[in-house]
């Protein structure tokens, strides 16, 4: 097995829990590397650190799936998928959708699979997890009892680790179009040709949580891509929605979530825009259309350190917006999903968009991803979802 050896005083952090090995860290590789085997990691003094599958393509070139000194196999891999999936039974959540394997927070750095129903989704965000992704499939499947595993292609991860993604079957076979139940709502997930997995597990307990806040009001459902946000504020009784995302074929699935999960005999309006979220809220502010609750859910406006300025610009702006269109005593759910932007961070640059307004705003709750996202403690980049639902007081 070959031996990746770290310069001194470069294992701090890797002791302390975080499971990346950076170029910089590295002072040789000893011994014959083969793709998809794991290396040894050990510090400068000799003392081992662990195992984990290496590759020098990118800046991150190895990530410790053990700090044991065990081997990286078929046993390996069974119990961390047993546990992941033991940890999420614990949640009690109500439905068929869960992640079932976070990454990094389940110990298993570079894979990711989800479960919708009887399905299994899985991607291989590196060269290691893709090197045995037909194998994990088939773990996964025995140990959930799924009938079928489809891999998921990511053609970032894949550029950057360098790697086929292509996607398809691993285990079995279904249809590409999968219904899911999330508490009282029901959903048609796209595997193929959807966002991410097919749908934004991360966000469920969120859905929730604004959801029950809803009854009664007006609801904006800003980047609202299949409109879940906006399905859960429907069923819990909102006044009227109006789902909004510049995708056709996002918002012609939003609209059918909507018709789905309408309270059976209410007439509550609902409604549905093909727009960019900045314009139409600049044109509600100008024509004085306003809102109960707006929800703004955007795509990560940065995913490096090195524009996280310009990020920050365009979180402020468009909480600026929304802040605008909210009614006296409005709520606001806004969140970011960059991990460079911190839930400090975040708190300032809506409290800046408040200031600038001009008007009194109270925290009514902090949130963060779904628990079957689980953060590490020793790795901050597992958290990496945090938003606010804040008041209008005037």
């Amino acid at each position: 097995m070959a031996r990746l050896v770290l310069r001194p005083q470069r294992e701090a952090r890797i002791r302390g829990g975080h499971p990346w090995i950076y170029r910089a860290d590295v002072a040789r590789l000893d011994g014959a590397w083969q793709d998809g085997e794991a290396v040894t990691v050990a510090a400068a003094d000799g003392r081992l650190l662990g195992r984990g599958f290496y590759n020098p393509r990118p800046q991150i070139v190895c990530r410790l799936v053990t700090r044991r000194d065990e081997a990286v196999d078929d046993a390996l891999f069974r119990r961390r998928l047993e546990a992941a999936a033991a940890f999420r039974r614990s949640l009690g959540y109500d439905g068929d959708a869960v992640r079932l394997v976070f990454g990094e927070g389940d110990l298993l750095p570079g894979l990711i699979l989800d479960r919708y129903g009887d399905v299994l989704v899985l991607q291989a965000l590196t060269r290691g997890m893709a090197a045995h992704a037909g194998r994990l499939a088939e773990l996964g499947a025995e140990v959930t009892g799924a009938r079928a595993v489809y891999r998921r292609g990511d053609p970032t991860a894949a550029a950057i680790e360098g790697f086929d993604d292509a996607s398809g079957w691993l285990v079995g076979r279904g249809e590409p179009e999968i219904e899911i139940r999330e508490g009282p709502c029901r959903f048609r997930l796209d595997l193929e040709g959807g966002q991410k997995t097919g749908f934004y597990l991360d966000q469920r307990e969120n859905r929730a949580e604004v959801g029950r806040r809803a009854a009664g009001r007006t609801v904006l459902d800003a980047f609202a891509y299949t409109g879940a946000f906006a399905a859960w504020a429907l069923r819990e009784g909102a006044r009227s929605v109006l789902a909004l995302d510049s995708s056709g074929p996002a918002c012609a699935r939003a609209t059918a979530h909507l018709d789905a999960n309408a309270p059976a005999g209410e007439a509550a309006r609902r409604e549905v825009l093909e727009a960019n979220a900045f314009d139409a809220l600049r044109a509600f502010e100008r024509d004085g259309r306003r809102f109960g609750l707006i929800v703004l859910d955007p795509p990560p406006f940065t995913r490096r350190r090195a524009t996280l300025d310009a990020a920050l610009r365009g979180y402020k702006e468009i909480n600026l917006r929304a802040l605008r269109c909210l009614e006296p005593g409005g709520l606001l759910a806004t969140f970011s999903c960059s991990h460079h932007v911190s839930p400090a961070l975040f708190e300032e640059v809506c409290r800046a968009a408040g200031e600038d307004v001009g008007r009194a705003v109270r925290i009514a709750a902090r949130l963060s991803q779904a628990r079957d996202h689980p953060v590490l403690l020793g790795v901050p980049e597992t958290r990496y979802l945090t938003g606010l639902v804040l008041e209008s007081l005037d």
